[in-house]
This record gives structure tokens, C-alpha cells and sequence, in this order.
């Protein structure tokens, strides 16, 4: 059984942290049009998007491995 690393641990909870913020961020609009409008929020939760996206980059190969 694999057992997680801190760094892998670590990736995970600041994917969830980014998620969190991209939904408080964007929970304020009735409609994606509104959200695109105000730059500071899109533009936000755009960042925490790539922010994921280089988390996901860093995990290894061996937690990819195990939860897929």
C-alpha cells in the first residue's frame, strides 16, 4: 500500500485551498458574464486555476499511480 507523502500531502491541500477560493470568488454571481466582468474575482480565480494546475504538476508519479 502506498503511503503519502508530505510533499504529495501537501500538493493536495493546496489544490482544495485554491479550490475553495475559486468557489468563494465566484459565488457572488448569478451569471458567468457578470463574473468575467469584474476583473479582480476572474482574474482571481483564474491564478488559483494555474496554481492547481502547477500543484498537480508536482505530485509523483507514484500518488498518481495509486489514486487513478
Amino acid at each position: 500500500m502506498y503511503k503519502t507523502t508530505h510533499k504529495d500531502f501537501a500538493c493536495i491541500l493546496n489544490m482544495l485551498d485554491s479550490i475553495v477560493k475559486i468557489e468563494k470568488y465566484a459565488s457572488d454571481y448569478s451569471d458567468v458574464d457578470r463574473f468575467y466582468e469584474d476583473t479582480k474575482s476572474f482574474e482571481a480565480a483564474m491564478m488559483n486555476f494555474v496554481l492547481i494546475s502547477e500543484m498537480a504538476e508536482k505530485l509523483s508519479d507514484k500518488f498518481i499511480e495509486n489514486t487513478g
